[in-house]
């Protein structure tokens, strides 16, 4: 584990009765299978710890240190709380000369795992990559979707009616990029997919996406605005099917860079209002439940900020993660890099921040993820500038805050009234339907006290049976979902 030095603090006086300075719990970076380790993505796990995504990449240097690449895998790593080592995964599918480039990474109903980036073979085609193991990291089933070239995720949702959705982007045959929503079955199989367009713009690129509680879908990034006029940032909000509702324009900023819905529908925004790369600040954007802009505020690290990450971390709070990089004198070279955390409230007021520079290395982020403790991580690639060693796969915890207790919003519309024997429960339940209600096939999901689902389901009987194996001491909450009717309930685990 290395050593971290506090670089920056900001803390106003008046707030230090209401809200605790941020601390670091933890930093750690870790070696892989091949020379260079790059981290992609992270996502919290039902028991407690989270789940590391990277890739693995081997290959040579020639004469003038150009790195040509050889091979490259998926490189998983499982970390718990206090920032330490629990297992690895190494997915190595392919023999040498090609290339599995993992992006993003989510967890599945059975405690596995879906991966999704892109695939490269040896004669230099790419196509988009989606691989889903079981909990041990064996595969389950592997997919391959070709749109046209140069295709990536940025994103990948558990979907609340069952399966996945990503967004990214592609270069299309008009010589520009296009931002794109996918939708795969637990199989893999391709559902729907649309290039993401509307009255008066298209999505060059969707960085971020977010599922609200209903299904429906907000997607962020960059694209043409105003009839090709300029370029700028843009929301999405669209059907569980990827339908438009309604789409909003942002002229005065560059990109969307991250997306957190709010309880009673706000939406907070990651945002660039300057792609500037000596004046570039963290904002964050408010909006209505319309998109409507309602602040945007700026929060400067000292430095060019960069890759901004949200988390609703409170019912009225947001905390940020992202990049800062210190240029040179004549701008032209990045000396350094550092993560910079901070947390607001719902007015945008600044409540606390801090810059975490290691003594002898740069980091660069790529994701964070909450626990279902409440305790916040970010992780990418760390290099060690002073020794010259490769990059590693690099994780930081931030902080840790009250878990979310909020019920999740769906709930506020459905019928209460599930039938859970036992409950309390420590092993097996059965979930029922209330007697004399109406029933139909339907979808039963279950979320965690954060709002994260761990489990969604075919109900093809009035009443199932579940497992509660493996899920921490908790209340969860049901919903039953069928065509006509939605009844809710709470499990409490022991």
């Amino acid at each position: 584990m290395k050593a971290y030095h506090l670089k920056l603090c900001i803390l106003f006086p008046l707030l230090l009765f209401f809200f605790e300075s941020p601390c670091q719990e933890w930093a750690n970076s870790w070696a892989g299978p091949f020379l260079k380790q790059s981290g992609r993505d992270i996502v919290a796990l039902p028991n407690g710890n989270f789940m590391a995504a990277g890739r693995a990449i081997e290959g040579s240097y020639d004469g003038f240190g150009f790195f040509t690449p050889s091979e490259a895998d998926i490189f998983l790593l499982e970390i718990n709380p206090q920032g330490d080592t629990v297992r690895s995964i190494f997915i190595r599918n392919r023999a040498l000369g090609t290339l599995e480039l993992v992006s993003v990474l989510e967890t599945t109903t059975d405690n596995g795992f879906i991966l999704a980036g892109q695939f490269r073979d040896d004669a230099g085609d790419q196509d988009l990559l989606a691989i889903r193991i079981d909990g041990a990291g064996n595969k389950v089933w592997e997919k391959t979707y070709d749109f046209e070239s140069r295709e990536d995720f940025n994103e990948i949702i558990r979907a609340v009616d069952g399966g996945f959705v990503l967004v990214g982007s592609y270069w299309g045959s008009a010589g520009n990029h296009t931002g794109f929503a996918l939708k795969i079955d637990e199989g893999g199989n391709l559902l729907w997919q649309r290039d993401l367009v509307w009255a008066t713009g298209r999505a060059s690129s969707a960085l971020a996406a977010e599922q609200l509680a209903n299904g429906d879908l907000l997607i962020g990034g960059r694209g043409e605005l105003s009839n090709g006029a300029t370029e700028g940032g843009y929301l999405l909000k669209t059907d569980k099917d990827g339908e438009l509702i309604w789409s909003k324009e942002y002229g005065a900023v560059s990109f969307v860079n991250a997306i957190a819905a709010m309880p009673g529908g706000s939406i907070c925004l990651g945002v660039f209002s300057d792609f500037d790369f000596i004046t570039s600040k963290y904002q964050i954007m408010k909006t209505d439940a319309e998109g409507n802009t309602a602040w945007l505020n700026s929060y400067p690290s000292g430095g060019f900020d960069l890759s901004i990450f949200l988390k609703r971390v409170a019912p009225d709070k947001i905390a940020f993660v992202g990049n800062s990089l210190i240029y040179s004198e004549g701008g032209g070279n990045v000396e350094d890099s550092y993560a910079f955390f901070g947390v607001v409230d719902t007015m945008g007021n600044l409540l606390s921040a801090q810059a975490y520079e290691p003594a002898e290395s740069s980091e660069s982020l790529a994701s964070i993820a909450l626990s279902t403790d409440g305790c916040l991580a970010a992780m990418g690639t760390s290099t060690d500038t002073a020794a010259g060693s490769e990059p590693r796969l690099f994780c930081v915890g931030l902080q840790c805050f009250e878990p979310l207790t909020a019920v999740n919003s769906a709930l506020a519309a459905t019928i209460p009234g599930l039938r859970i024997t036992p409950n309390p429960t420590d092993g097996p339940c059965f979930i029922e339907v209330p007697e004399g209600g109406p029933f139909s096939e339907g979808r039963l999901s279950i979320f965690d006290e954060t709002g994260r689902m761990i489990l969604s389901k075919t109900a093809r009987m009035q009443r199932v049976e579940i497992s509660t194996a493996g899920w921490p001491p908790g209340v969860y909450h049901l919903l039953w979902k069928t065509e006509k009717e939605a009844f809710s309930g709470q499990i409490v685990k022991q």
